[in-house]
């Protein structure tokens, strides 16, 4: 099971045993793990995600990249809920992060150890629970077949940490159709996200998400 996978084996590593091991399996399997991007408690790159980090008084509004960085424009905002999908969840932060046009974390990668996220940001959800970031579509781990993913978790004020569902986009070939069938149920807060180009080439998405209830 991927959530037995020691975090010492390289982030890109553990993505090809993954879906070599997943393969044969049915979706709810899939929904288990894979539709996660990299699972959660046996994600290797949990240790390297701060929590508390980051500016102290950030905006619902973060841009992750300058505008020189490679890589197709991005934006994703939506709104957080609380678990009773109606209730916006006001003042907590929201983390994300995830891979540069190349499809790596960091310079990093590759050498062995834990990679080191880049492109990163913090949102403070206002009080309509919304949040934004601006940044570039990520890219797939070079030489495998996952999916582009932002990975994300939340936190706040007496409250635990929370990792949720990654980030993921429909128009994506490598979101294949068990992943969109596993999401049916969540209705409008699917992770699987719609995208849309504007005129000014960029590409904006949105994706409201309910927390689980802990």
């Amino acid at each position: 099971m991927i959530h037995s996978v020691s975090p010492e084996i390289n982030r890109r590593n553990f993505i090809g045993r993954a879906f070599g091991v997943l393969g044969g399996l049915s979706a709810i399997h899939l929904g288990t793990g894979l539709l996660t991007g990299c699972g959660t408690k046996g994600n290797p790159l949990a240790s390297s995600a701060p929590a508390a980090t980051g500016p102290e008084n950030h905006s619902w509004q973060t841009a992750l990249v300058s505008k020189d960085e490679p890589g197709e424009p991005l934006v994703v905002s939506g709104r957080i809920f609380e678990a009773d999908g109606q209730t916006p969840a006001v003042g907590l932060t929201l983390y994300v992060y995830h891979t540069d046009a190349r499809g790596l974390y960091s310079e990093e990668d590759g050498k062995g150890g834990e990679p080191k996220p880049r492109l990163k940001g913090w949102m403070r959800t206002d009080r309509e629970g919304r949040y934004e970031f601006r940044s570039i579509k990520p890219m797939p781990y070079p030489g495998t077949t996952n999916r582009r993913h932002v990975h994300a978790k939340v936190y706040g004020a007496g409250r635990a940490e929370q990792w949720i569902d990654t980030f993921m986009f429909a128009d994506d070939p490598l979101v294949l159709p068990p992943v969109h069938a596993h999401f049916t149920e969540f209705g409008k807060f699917t992770p699987v996200m719609v995208s849309k180009l504007g005129g000014d080439g960029v590409i904006r998405c949105v994706r409201d998400i309910r927390l689980k209830q802990i």
